[in-house]
């Protein structure tokens, strides 16, 4: 009994910790586990069939500016190797030898759609906006391959060495980590809507894990996260060139009620400063064309703006069934409670003749209506439910003795 106690808690500990922008905290996610590998499955799927605005209020649009409704719904597909190791044990180097670290590897593969008003703004006659061509090669989605995800860590407190070997449970721990995103993932330039971010960042997070009581196990997480600047125009320039940074927080307390059975409530939050836009080229809610048959409005060149910056928060829950010592299944329900969108405004110009170069001789130019626009990509915020599905797996035993953590 002992001994199967002991595997079922390093197997249940194995989920990731709040990696990816919005990742869904798991039970035991920052538990200590015993020196080994084990990987990680995930399938979660987002309808994204309403936002919220720039004000907080919720929208049955993720383009709310548009008169027809759009939706982008996504289902996500991810696989995780984490890895939980001692290092240079036998040299007493400082920090180093006298505790536990790990270190955890993210792929992805998104699936992804675009539908509802953005697809007719792309499909119209007018959806040019002016003498930008290239809004009619607008594609409905940039499905494929998503970024991947690396973090390393340490125990600061709670999984020294060699005290990991024989512990039978850890009543309080504390750890760091720090990781980033590598963009390798499909960004398609033209779409509003992409599997990849195109756009590194950094993370750092104090994580605590906590076991009041037998079988109760509860989790906590702060971090900040830095974001690079892109370089790319997406879609017109209505996605960020700067992200603003984010800090984040979760919290869970996940119980035992059957055997090998656990439920997980969580809460979860981030909020992001303001997002920077550059030369955007068009928008697809552009103001009505002039009376003049000999010009056209067009966003005035060399526009720069920022929105207000967003935010999310959710509460859900989570079921995990242990099938074996190794081996579990979980099913995960995300619900926001409240969040904000990226969204600013843009100033048009009328220029005659239509299509003239702005600084050019015989081109004049004058002010002309100013557009709302919704920011895409990370300024957007959904306000649909997550629901995810997972399999965690021990694979590994990365220690000589035959039961990590039985006394020999």
């Amino acid at each position: 009994m002992k001994r199967s106690l002991i595997c079922m808690l390093a197997s249940l500990a194995s989920s990731p910790a709040l990696a990816a922008v919005d990742q869904i905290p798991r039970m035991g996610h920052n538990m200590p586990l015993y020196v080994g590998k084990y990987a990680n499955f995930s399938w979660l799927q987002d309808d994204r069939d309403a936002s919220y605005d720039a004000s907080g209020s919720e929208r049955n649009s993720v383009a709310p500016q548009l008169a027809e409704p759009t939706t982008m719904p996504m289902d996500r597909y991810q696989a995780e190797y984490l890895w939980h190791f001692p290092m240079f044990e036998t040299y007493g180097l400082p920090y180093f030898s006298d505790r536990t670290h790990f270190a955890r590897v993210q792929l992805n593969y998104i699936d992804t759609q675009t539908r509802g008003g953005l697809v007719s703004f792309a499909n119209s006659e007018n959806g040019d906006d002016g003498d930008f061509d290239e809004a009619d090669d607008l594609r409905n989605d940039g499905s494929g391959v998503g970024d991947v995800f690396a973090e390393y860590g340490a125990y600061l407190y709670g999984s020294s060495a060699p005290e990991w070997r024989h512990r039978e449970r850890t009543p309080l721990a504390v750890l760091w980590a720090f990781g980033g995103n590598v963009p390798f993932g499909v960004v398609d330039r033209d779409a509003p809507n992409n599997a990849g971010n195109n756009t590194a960042w950094l993370q750092a997070r104090l994580g605590l894990h906590a076991q009041p009581w037998k079988g109760g196990f509860l989790e906590a997480n702060v971090g900040h996260r830095e974001f690079f600047k892109q370089q790319d125009s997406i879609y017109g320039g209505t996605t960020p060139r700067q992200q603003g940074d984010d800090r984040f927080w979760n919290a869970s307390f996940a119980q035992r009620v059957f055997s090998g059975v656990y439920l997980t409530a969580f809460a979860m939050g981030r909020e992001g400063d303001p997002n920077q836009y550059r030369n955007v080229r068009y928008v697809p809610n552009p103001p009505p064309p002039p009376d003049n048959p000999n010009a056209d409005k067009i966003p005035e060149p060399g526009n720069e703006q920022y929105d207000n910056g967003t935010e999310r928060s959710s509460v859900g829950f989570g079921l995990d069934w242990f099938i074996t010592q190794r081996i579990r299944l979980g099913l995960h329900y995300d619900k926001p409670t409240s969040g904000r969108s990226g969204e600013f405004d843009l100033q048009y110009i009328e220029r005659t003749p239509a299509g003239c170069t702005t600084t050019g001789t015989g081109c004049t130019t004058s002010d002309a209506e100013v557009v709302r626009v919704d920011g895409t990509g990370p300024a957007r915020v959904y306000a649909s439910d997550r629901l995810m599905f997972s399999l965690n797996i021990h694979f590994g035993l990365g220690d000589n003795y035959n039961c990590p953590g039985c006394s020999q």
